[in-house]
């Protein structure tokens, strides 16, 4: 399960004696491995109720973490697992409100599930047609003959560009640098100057406003992805309709509706389409 930065983690652990029955250890430490390999260590912990031992974990960084417990002493035992901390905006278009009206769900019991499925949808939408949401990136890019290319696109606009050793400010002009294309395309860095050199580029790529298209195909994803994930009263998957039966040579994740949405035909394309 995937929580937002800032999120209170809950961690837990039943411990038993020989018997089945719930009865607390000797003692137990919580270990957690953060994303950048530090580790925090805590206890002894309290048990909440015999046998039950739970922490509120605070999520201070984006990434996966690595958590175990060990029980020591009486009713030894171990157990760990892992926790994925994401930004609130990490890709995400559409809103949890607009998800549950979409597909007429109003439980709060689905939260969680709904929303990695909503960044689950929104990002198998970026990585085939590039950036959606505004995001600021920073890349360093090489520029021949007075062109650059930028690898996050749509671009939206340039905030500045910095000549690599030194990260001398290169401004707009002749000699500084000019946006001429919103896929990415880069023109007049120091175009009297060296044939080739690094660049470091920092620039908002996405769309602005989100296409009603992008929203709408991502609403459909969700509720697609969503019913799959769902059984039936018989214990199987739910039928296909219509619109969502498979395509040669394309995946059933991405059905036709939400391709006809994105403008994209019945053949997998891998290029980026800038629009």
């Amino acid at each position: 399960m995937s929580w937002d930065l800032g999120d209170v983690v809950p961690l837990s652990i039943a411990i038993t004696n020989e018997n089945g029955q719930p009865e607390d250890a000797g003692q137990v430490m919580l270990t957690v491995t953060r994303p950048d390999g530090t580790i925090d260590t805590q206890g002894p912990i309290v048990s909440t109720t015999p046998g039950v031992y739970d922490v509120d974990y605070p999520a201070a960084q984006v990434g996966r973490h690595r958590w175990r417990m060990v029980a020591t002493g009486a009713n030894a035992s171990a157990f760990g697992d892992v926790f994925e901390v994401v930004a609130a905006d990490d890709g995400v278009f559409i809103s949890l409100a607009d998800a549950r009206a979409h597909l007429k769900n109003s439980s709060a019991a689905d939260e969680a599930k709904l929303r990695g499925i909503i960044a689950a949808a929104c990002q198998m939408i970026t990585d085939r047609m590039g950036a959606v949401a505004p995001v600021t990136v920073v890349h360093e890019v090489t520029a021949c003959r007075g062109v650059a290319v930028l690898p996050t696109r749509p671009v939206i606009s340039v905030s500045s560009v910095l000549r690599l050793p030194g990260l001398e400010p290169l401004l707009p002009g002749d000699d500084g640098w000019t946006l001429t294309s919103r896929e990415g395309v880069l023109e007049g860095v120091l175009s009297t100057s060296r044939w080739r050199h690094r660049v470091r580029v920092t620039y908002l790529a996405g769309r602005s406003p989100i296409p009603a298209n992008f929203r709408l195909a991502a609403l459909e994803l969700t509720a697609h992805l969503w019913r799959t994930t769902q059984h039936n009263s018989g214990g199987g998957r739910p039928g296909l309709v219509v619109d969502e039966q498979v395509i040669p040579g394309v995946s059933y994740a991405l059905p036709y509706t939400v391709r006809q949405l994105l403008g994209l035909d019945k053949r997998p394309r891998d290029e980026i389409l800038v629009g």
